[in-house]
This record gives structure tokens, C-alpha cells and sequence, in this order.
């Protein structure tokens, strides 16, 4: 499995421009607790070695719904407030005006505005304006982890946060603003991990012109059987 990325990689010139959109906007970033800390250590170490952890199972799902991810039927059940994990790709800077039809792009901070330097190395085709705006883009379409295959659901078990990693012992460069998936209920074995891609007005799956297929996390279900892992489904 090639996506083995635990987290996002930010450049300086690009950590700077965070930096202060997040004191100008007054974002409500947490803080990452050191329990939170341990858990995104932990799996960030996994998605290095293995890609996807032993205690996760990805399966090609029917109706050219692409790829799920599950917890494995053996498991023990994730608890609401555990961290999954980083969702990490590639970290890009856009313009808001210009159609966006990226599926596995996570968008942390909109409404950006850049420095006469800045818009001319992200947007260089466009004439300099002060409040064109910008958002940033964490895009995993080609590089990032399993969180990508995290499908949408409106009623999910996984919800996105964006955090602060403070100075740790656990190996964790700081940074002010990260993108994580943590559980929002408990996931019991077998059930299908599964997020909430829209924001308020729905805006992803509009841009994208999409309707999107109604997943439970129960509606397809991993069962053990002897040395066998079976996919069964409610509908």
C-alpha cells in the first residue's frame, strides 16, 4: 500500500502564511492533549511501517463505491474522543474562484488573502489583488494515508478536527494547525469507518455534482470466518 504519509508536509514559507491566518481569522484550533499526543504517535508510526494498521481493513466496496475502511472484525471496538488518525496529503495553496473538483482535498482554512509575493508564487497567472481570496488545501489524491478511503456518511462515526500539536515527547514535530480524524461514537467490529465530507451548505458535494450514496456504518459489515474475512451488507 503506497499511501504511508502520516501526516501533512509543510513547508516554511507555507507554515508562515498559517500561522497568521489562523491568529487573523481567530480559528478554533485545539489543542492536541498529551493522551491525543500518544495515540497520533502511535499510528503515525504504523502508517509508516505497515501503511494500513493490522487492527484496520480496507475492502473494494459494490456499486463503484470505490474503497472502504473497517475496523477488523477481531478488533477491539474504537471509543468515542480516540484519535484514527492524521489525515495528511499534500499541502497546496488556491484560488477560491477557480472551480474545484478535488476529491480527496480537505480544506482546513478558507477565505485566506495573500502577500503580493505570495499570490505571485501560488497564483501566478492571476494580476495582484490584496483581497482575492485563497484556501488551503490538504490534497491526499496522490500522497497521504488510509484516512483518503474514509467514506461519507451524514450519519458518521468519525469526525474531522483541527488541532494543535503543542512541543511533546512523543516525537511529534509542533505545528499550529493539523487535520485529524477522531471517533465520535464507538466503532464496534466490523463497522466501516465513516466521515462527514460536507461543511453547513453542503458545498462538496455540489461543487462536485454529486449525490452521494447514503452509508451506515453497519450498511456493509466485515464478518471472521475461520481464516476468512466476508463483507455482508443490509441493503
Amino acid at each position: 500500500m503506497k499511501f504511508r504519509l502520516p501526516r501533512q508536509v509543510i513547508s516554511a514559507d507555507v507554515k508562515k502564511i498559517i500561522d497568521r491566518e489562523v491568529k487573523k481569522q481567530k480559528l478554533a484550533v485545539l489543542r492536541a492533549s498529551s493522551r491525543h499526543l500518544q495515540q497520533l504517535a502511535k499510528v503515525s508510526q504504523l502508517i509508516i511501517k505497515d501503511g494500513l494498521p493490522k487492527y484496520l481493513v480496507r475492502r473494494k466496496l459494490p456499486h463503484q463505491l470505490g474503497h472502504g475502511i473497517f475496523l477488523h472484525p477481531r478488533s477491539k471496538p474504537l471509543v468515542k474522543g480516540q484519535m484514527v488518525a492524521f489525515y495528511s496529503g499534500k499541502t497546496v495553496i488556491l484560488p477560491q474562484n477557480k472551480p474545484d473538483n478535488a476529491l480527496y482535498s480537505f480544506e482546513p482554512i478558507a477565505d485566506m488573502t495573500l502577500f503580493k509575493e505570495e499570490q505571485r508564487y501560488w497564483d501566478p497567472s492571476s494580476v495582484y489583488r490584496p483581497t482575492r481570496l485563497y484556501s488551503l488545501q490538504v490534497d491526499a489524491l496522490k500522497t497521504g494515508n488510509f484516512t483518503r478511503f474514509i467514506n461519507h456518511s451524514d450519519q458518521p462515526n468519525v469526525i474531522a478536527e483541527l488541532v494543535r500539536i503543542p512541543k511533546n515527547q512523543y516525537g511529534l514535530s509542533p505545528s499550529t494547525l493539523e487535520v485529524v480524524y477522531l471517533v465520535k461514537k464507538t466503532i464496534r467490529p466490523g463497522e466501516q469507518l465513516l466521515v462527514c465530507y460536507d461543511g453547513d451548505a453542503h458545498s462538496y458535494w455540489r461543487a462536485l455534482d454529486i449525490k452521494p450514496f447514503p452509508l451506515l456504518p453497519d450498511t456493509f459489515h466485515l464478518i471472521a470466518n475461520k481464516n476468512t474475512i466476508q463483507m455482508v451488507s443490509t441493503l
